[in-house]
């Protein structure tokens, strides 16, 4: 393989910009589909409480909503594997930002993991089962990553958004 020259140089590094600005832009489109998806199941599901019931109670099993809620959720998470990737991408050589973007991938692939394969039984008499402990375990996963990767993100993004994450964690 011959070495880049500079006119191929310059003719990808616009390619390459395009690709992580919309990689980024999965972030935001991550954060949509996690509210258009939320508020419209707890709508589809007569007497679900938002103070008493988890989301997750929105994808167990038993759940009327999971088949609509999977699909989605699960867009969701590759949206923000897509958004890790362009983290990764604009980190340049700030590592606290590279960490950040491996946070927000192994964030996902937790939520993933736990979507399809340990989704929750609603609550009841029944004895928990290995799904309903794996579910736990994994949502752990997920809530460390999340305040690993808000902390890694407002320590690397300056003093701004370090308070709006601080403001964001509170």
């Amino acid at each position: 393989m011959k070495p880049a020259t500079p006119v191929q140089t310059k003719r990808e590094a616009p390619t390459l910009a395009m690709v992580v600005k919309v990689l980024l832009i999965c972030g935001i489109l991550s954060s949509l589909l996690y509210i258009g998806t939320d508020m419209p199941a707890t709508m589809r599901w007569e007497g679900y409480s938002y103070t008493s019931q988890s989301i997750s109670e929105l994808m167990a099993i038993e759940a009327p909503t999971r088949p609509f809620m999977v699909p989605l959720f699960a867009a969701y998470s590759v949206l923000v594997i897509a958004f890790g990737l362009g983290v990764w991408g604009s980190a340049g050589q700030r590592r606290g930002l590279r960490f950040t973007a491996i946070l927000l991938v192994a964030y996902a692939a937790a939520d993933l993991m736990g979507l399809l394969f340990f989704p929750m039984h609603l609550r009841g008499p029944q004895a928990m089962t290995a799904t309903d402990i794996m579910h736990i375990v994994v949502t752990s996963l997920i809530v460390l990553c999340t305040l690993l990767f808000i902390g890694f993100g407002a320590a690397a993004n300056g003093k701004g958004f370090r308070l709006y994450s601080i403001g964001t964690s509170v």
